[in-house]
């Protein structure tokens, strides 16, 4: 892992308080700042122009954290859903996989996000999804729910640990 000191002073940017802080999963990226400085515009892209608003990225990132397991991706993500007003029962229907808190938007964009991520887009899942979003707000969101997979990939293989080595479990 890096510090933000170690990185060039081109670079010591990615890691300020400003950005997103020495956050483990970023640390661990500077030891190649050039794909470090992608990643975080490629994500800050997704987050702003995938076709959703605060609430809905954070309900795609909790459902493909969730589907794949993905502790840090789901600690990391908690407050942040919070800060963007999804409701408690909302993320402990992501948690447990129930839809009895969620509306039918929120079941089909979460359904498909799932679904990229397991690689399992069939007909159904699909159509639900196109019900509620349009064109473009699909790419985004297959898009955003891929990002997340790819980076759960490299937090598993790095072995990159939450940052204060307890996760909040699933339904803190």
């Amino acid at each position: 892992m890096r510090e933000q000191a170690d990185l060039p002073d081109d670079y010591q940017y990615l890691l300020s308080e400003d950005a997103m802080g020495e956050l483990n999963l970023l640390c661990v990226m500077a030891n190649n700042p050039d794909v470090l400085q992608a990643y975080m515009r490629y994500g800050s892209a997704l987050w702003s122009d995938a076709g959703l608003n605060g609430a809905d990225v954070e309900r795609v990132i909790l459902a493909v954290a969730r589907e794949l397991d993905a502790e840090y991706e789901w600690h990391q993500h908690y407050p942040i859903a919070r800060s963007e007003g999804v409701p408690p029962g909302e993320i402990r229907a992501l948690a447990d996989g129930t839809t009895d808190a969620l509306s039918e938007r929120v079941v089909a964009l979460t359904t498909y996000a799932r679904a990229v991520v397991a690689d399992d887009v069939d007909d159904a899942v699909f159509a639900a999804a196109r019900e509620f979003l349009d064109d473009a707000t699909v790419v985004g969101v297959t898009l955003l729910a891929t990002h997340y997979l790819a980076t759960q990939r490299f937090l598993s293989a790095l072995s990159v640990p939450i940052e204060d080595e307890s996760f909040i479990g699933w339904t803190p």
